[in-house]
């Protein structure tokens, strides 16, 4: 496993995926351990829906109150993205393992030294996203549960947002809920970051192997030149078999778009709908909490979450984009004078096809480009000014 590159970098996020209980383990795993896991996987699904359902039920006692629904909105709405994505990694399954043993396979993992760099660099900044986001997460969840706690504390009145059927200001159900918000929000905030840096590390591996194909291109003649002068054989030979090399990576890397376009498309448009209304509900709380207090900071950790959310989508997405496009300029670079004359035209053709770039898009609505990033913040700014007015 350690020469497949491609495929080390998103083991991690697998790893969290079934350790919390959002995707499958590996078909290849034990039966028993298989069907344990998948019993699991509903119960911890059964468990957010019955959270979910307290904050419906929450913001329907409180409809006539909107400063109290806006207390509830914001992570219902959150939580409400996480189950869609939660849905999409269970009946899409087959299709994201189509991803991966992509990511496992021989063209994404060609074992050239000049590609290590670049699989590894891919592999690291994974991890590293992978974890900043998880533990910013936490740390946010954490400062929320212990806002109540120092209310109560202090003795003073505790109103949580999810609908309970008892009094939480009494001892011992204080601790009792506080404890039980705490978990439930802190698995769906590791669950959903996790998920978040699962789809982007597949749109940074689709960059990673763009960038990798350049680099094939951009030194096909000379790398061609040496290994026939090494190993003695016809130039034309050498040339002819690293350039259908180059014509499968480019179609694999097709294939490998369009899955991932197919699979996440509707998650990520959904993401894009409620973040806009989880953004203005967040700014539209935050802005009545004393800047001094836990639960502002608290706040202002979760509006980081949510816009790295966004914009990790947007930033990867343009990439991907604008790797896709600079594919024709490496052409450009070959060494023409130096390439055989019957393999100008299969290179002509070639560009031909490159000419039209790879754009994801979400639910064949919104592009995923820097631009969109900005519209959603110009977006949510609008909504929060008209909630200021109208409140």
């Amino acid at each position: 496993m350690e020469d497949k590159l491609a495929y080390m970098g998103v083991k991690p996020h697998l790893k969290n995926l079934n350790f919390c209980g959002f995707y499958q383990l590996d078909p290849n795993s034990a039966k028993m351990k298989r069907i344990l896991h998948t019993a699991f996987m509903r119960l911890i699904f059964f468990l957010i829906l019955l959270y979910t359902g307290q904050q419906i039920i929450k913001v329907y006692q409180d409809r006539d109150d909107l400063n109290k629904v806006m207390d509830t909105m914001f992570l219902l709405l959150t939580n409400s993205d996480s189950i869609y994505k939660q849905i999409v990694l269970w009946k899409k399954a087959n299709r994201i393992e189509i991803l991966l043993n992509i990511m496992k396979g021989p063209i994404f993992n060609q074992k050239k030294p000049e590609h290590q760099e670049y699989l590894l660099a891919t592999a690291r900044q994974a991890r590293l996203l992978l974890r900043v986001f998880n533990t910013v997460a936490l740390s946010t969840c954490l400062l929320w549960v212990l806002y109540p706690v120092i209310l109560y504390v202090q003795r003073k009145p505790v109103e949580f947002a999810i609908w309970l059927p008892f009094d939480a200001n009494l001892s011992p159900q204080f601790y009792f809920v506080a404890f039980y918000v705490w978990v439930q929000t802190s698995w769906l905030a590791f669950s959903n970051t996790t998920m978040d840096v699962f789809i982007t590390f597949f749109l940074t591996q689709c960059k990673t192997q763009l960038s990798i194909l350049r680099l094939d291109l951009e030194n096909i003649v000379q790398k061609s030149k040496e290994e026939a002068l090494e190993s003695r054989k016809d130039l034309n030979v050498v040339l002819e078999r690293r350039f259908r090399i180059v014509l499968l990576h480019y179609d694999e890397i097709i294939k490998f778009s369009g899955v991932i376009q197919e699979v996440f498309s509707g998650a990520v448009l959904y993401q894009f709908l409620v973040s806009g209304w989880i953004i203005c509900t967040t700014a539209y709380r935050t802005v009545n909490i004393n800047p001094m207090s836990v639960e502002f900071v608290s706040m202002l950790m979760y509006m980081c979450c949510i816009l790295t959310e966004l914009f990790i989508f947007c930033f990867y997405g343009n990439e991907v984009t604008h790797e896709s496009e600079k594919l024709i300029e490496s052409v450009y670079a070959l060494d023409w004078l130096e390439i055989p004359t019957e393999y100008r035209r299969a290179i002509i053709i070639f560009m031909e096809r490159i000419k039209r770039s790879i754009n994801l898009v979400a639910g064949d609505l919104i592009p995923l480009s820097n631009s969109t990033f900005v519209s959603v913040l110009r977006s949510s700014y609008t909504f929060y000014a008209f909630l200021k007015n109208t409140n």
